[in-house]
């Protein structure tokens, strides 16, 4: 998997949003690599910069978002790789176990109990009663996949095992419907990045068990996604083909592409709508290009919107929705400092 060391762009250099009688293309405000003042942090589309990721620069990592005791919205950045931008198959080193919590109130971070293993490209994240379970991922070694399952635990600052997936998985999407784990991921192919199609698991944290439900009907490379009214939505790969999975029919229905589409975003569900931030497009030659991309899906309308750009380009990072003073907004960590921790304010 080659991928291109993550440099700032240039605000005069920004990509020119696309648009079609399909999209539509908002101005974008953007803040540059500079914090922005507290009245600016408010505005609507725009990034801000926030409080770097203290001591370590990870790409691949993953995240969650579980409130303290005060309410506040806390942002926990796991795993990843800490070797640099990952390489051709990805980093043979620097794999990292490393958790860290970012408190969006206070623009502070905290160091938490470390993964019992160091992972990065994991499946992602769900959340199911104020517990993190993170699924699969590869360590440190070549096609070292893995097929374990955590589940963490914010009140004990404590990591405990679970029972494993039915095989090696890894760089999947997860999301929580009605109180279960639907993991959508490869599972361990070399090519798994674009020509694969992906597998689907449901994880029931009450029995234990593990349940291979279906595979998608069309490959989806690197895939970004987020639960949307009780169902699944995954997109990715070359053809920015967009998945839609309901668990009453345990079937996929297809939904109009990713109008710009990329790969190794991050996906989050936000007001019922899926944001698909960065990513990389693939030049004519092969070469990974991060991009700075803002695309918004609206399933009731069934149409992409382009929003305001990331200041700076970047991919395999990780975002989740947050709220600060009862705004809701995405968190966007992961990559070079300085400029790991944005906000964005829809």
């Amino acid at each position: 998997m080659t991928h291109c060391i993550m440099r700032p762009v240039a605000l005069a250099f920004a990509c020119l949003a696309l648009t079609s009688c399909s999209d539509t293309t908002t101005e974008p405000v953007t803040a540059g690599d500079v914090p922005l003042s507290p009245a600016l942090a408010v505005a609507a589309n725009s990034w801000i910069t926030r409080a770097n990721m203290p001591n370590t620069e990870r790409w691949g990592l993953t995240s969650a978002v579980v409130a303290n005791a005060a309410g506040q919205s806390i942002f926990y950045a796991i795993g990843g790789s800490s070797y640099g931008q990952p390489q051709a198959s990805g980093p043979t080193t620097g794999a990292s176990s490393r958790v860290q919590a970012y408190n969006a109130a206070t623009n502070t971070w905290t160091s938490r109990a470390s993964l019992p293993l160091a992972l990065y490209k994991t499946n992602g994240t769900g959340v199911i009663n104020g517990k993190i379970y993170v699924s699969g991922g590869r360590m440190s070694g070549d096609k070292n996949y893995q097929q374990v399952l955590f589940v963490y635990d914010p009140a004990a600052n404590s990591w405990t095992r679970k029972r494993d997936m039915p095989t090696v998985t890894w760089g999947g999407v997860t999301g929580v419907i009605n109180n279960q784990l639907y993991v959508l991921t490869c599972d361990g192919e070399d090519l798994c990045y674009e020509f694969s199609r992906l597998a689907l698991y449901r994880y029931d944290p009450v029995t234990d068990q593990w349940t291979y439900l279906t595979f998608t009907p069309v490959p989806l490379g690197d895939p970004m996604g987020g639960v949307i009214g009780g169902k699944l939505y995954a997109t990715g790969g070359p053809s920015g083909d967009l998945l839609v999975y309901d668990p009453a029919t345990n079937g996929w229905t297809s939904k109009r592409p990713l109008t710009l589409p990329r790969r190794s975003g991050a996906g989050v569900a936000f007001n019922a709508k899926l944001y698909i931030l960065g990513g990389y497009e693939r030049d004519p030659d092969g070469t990974k290009r991060p991009v700075r991309k803002t695309s918004v899906y609206d399933p009731a309308t069934n149409i992409w919107t382009t929003k305001a750009a990331m200041p700076t380009a970047r991919f395999d990072f990780a975002a989740s929705r947050v709220v600060v003073d009862g705004q809701p907004r995405i968190e966007a960590v992961g990559g070079a400092r300085p400029g790991n921790n944005l906000a964005y304010r829809p």
